[in-house]
């Protein structure tokens, strides 16, 4: 997961340039970069959302638990072939049809008829399946709330790193720009000299040449230096945006390396998850083994009814009929029942002992992962030590190149001028000097991007955010 972490620290070739003119005010540190994209950052922004779906999960899980209660009422005008007084299905129930057939027969006579009833049942004993759930949603927003912080602190080193690299390439672009400008004005000279006949005509064809090519490294550099600032804008989660960056701050000095703490490592973002991941799939075995076990409930019903069919009957025990809303809406008969129900589907056993099986060997596949994560993370340190060591032994040679570098281009420029060299080792004096003062600020900033790798590995950029505040 963090093998993109393994920051390359080998020296880059010169392309970058970036001359956008900008406010002095607008400057963009790194750790305002940092700020910007947790403010705006999409995927950062849907992690907070999971969190805030989850909480409501949770109060979903809770508000189930609490006594059903419905209520139903009908007006309904019927037939009364079978029973005096039909009512409408509800909730799967259907029609009552059992009673004796009336003394005259089926017929078409119809009344209004009433009913209305209130229904209570609550799942008071579930014999710690309700609890099973609610640690269940309970550790599903821990576990969000870690998958929020691992995104937080992955996108916050992916910024950083994007920071470092582009401060690598705009620095680059001076040093090629200062290029272009030295080579220009030996160019200028070459042409007096070749016109003046104290150079023969291939040193000017060679100084033009030099020219070209020092332009096709601008002009890449540019490129190089506007597309990472594009990279660094979508990273904030601000395109576009014009801004400076911190040079001094980076070029300054070589910043000072700080040792590990198995205490910020225990609390490493993405250990952290996998660990919550390892809770939540113990508590969803736990869940998946009691959902067979019964509930014991409390039931409550009152109900009441209508009739515009009489108690009474005719002497030849055929019903008395009066079809008014009057007579048949009023209700006449009332009952009510409470007491205790169980229902126990004991066979559901066999499944959830097999669905308690898969999700305790998912348990133990999120235990792999973490241990598999921690030995990465170890790993990560290891390099990390390696590439601070080597990134400051380059940041302590890198001077003494640049100066080698300065004054081989003097003593070759010299030796050109009086005519004691050809122009192929002049040229050979401008790239090495080019590529020495691209070295001296690179391997600075390796060292910046070294230690940003050892705080990735320990899981903290306090200490590296701190060293980038004046």
């Amino acid at each position: 997961m963090f093998s993109w972490l393994l920051i390359s620290l080998t020296v880059l070739r010169p392309i970058a340039l970036w001359a956008q003119s900008v406010p002095g005010d607008s400057v963009l540190s790194l750790a305002r970069a940092v700020d910007l994209a947790v403010q705006n950052y999409p995927s950062i922004k849907n992690k907070q959302t999971e969190i805030q779906a989850t909480q409501a999960d949770l109060a979903a899980q809770r508000a189930s638990y609490l006594p059903a209660a419905s209520f139903q009422a009908q007006a309904l005008y019927a037939t009364s072939n079978n029973v005096r007084g039909a009512t409408f299905p509800n909730e799967g129930t259907t029609n009552s049809v059992s009673s004796g057939v009336k003394a005259n027969g089926p017929t078409a006579d119809a009344v209004w008829g009433s009913l209305s009833s209130l229904n209570i049942n609550w799942r008071a004993i579930t014999f710690g399946r309700n609890k099973a759930e609610l640690t269940l949603a309970k550790l599903a927003i821990q576990r969000a709330s870690a998958d929020y912080q691992q995104e937080v602190f992955v996108h916050q080193v992916r910024v950083a790193d994007a920071y470092l690299l582009a401060l690598i390439i705009d620095q680059t672009v001076k040093v090629q720009a200062a290029n272009l400008a030295r080579i220009a004005a030996f160019r200028t000279v070459m042409q007096a000299n070749t016109r003046s006949g104290r150079r023969p005509g291939v040193d000017s064809v060679l100084a033009d040449a030099e020219l070209a090519k020092a332009r096709l490294l601008l002009i890449e550099s540019r490129r190089m230096a506007q597309q990472q600032r594009v990279q660094l804008g979508e990273y904030i989660g601000v395109p576009g945006a014009i801004f400076q960056l911190d040079t001094a701050t980076f070029q300054a000095s070589v910043p000072p390396d700080f040792t590990y703490s198995e205490a910020k490592l225990a609390n490493h973002p993405v250990l952290a998850f996998y660990r919550r991941q390892i809770d939540f799939s113990q508590a969803k075995a736990e869940a998946f083994r009691k959902s067979y076990l019964p509930s014991i409930a409390l039931n409550s019903a009152f109900w009441a009814r209508g009739s515009g069919i009489s108690d009474n009957t005719t002497p030849e025990g055929n019903f008395i009929y009066n079809a008014s809303l009057g007579a048949g809406l009023p209700f006449r008969v009332a009952n009510y029942f409470v007491g205790v129900s169980t229902v126990w589907r004991f066979s559901d056993v066999f499944q959830t002992r097999q669905q308690t099986k898969a999700q305790q060997l998912r348990t133990q596949g999120d235990q792999y992962r973490y241990n598999q994560e921690l030995l990465s993370i170890r790993s990560q340190q290891q390099t990390a030590d390696l590439q601070i060591q080597n990134a400051y032994e380059a940041a302590r040679q890198a001077p003494l190149q640049l100066g080698a570098a300065q004054a081989a281009y003097q003593q070759a420029q010299a030796r050109y001028s009086a005519g004691l060299s050809n122009v192929y080792e002049f040229t050979q004096a401008f790239t090495l000097l080019n590529r020495a003062e691209i070295d001296q600020f690179v391997t600075t900033n390796n060292v910046w991007r070294a230690l940003l790798l050892k705080s990735a590995a320990e899981g903290d950029l306090a200490d590296f955010v701190k060293l980038t505040i004046k």
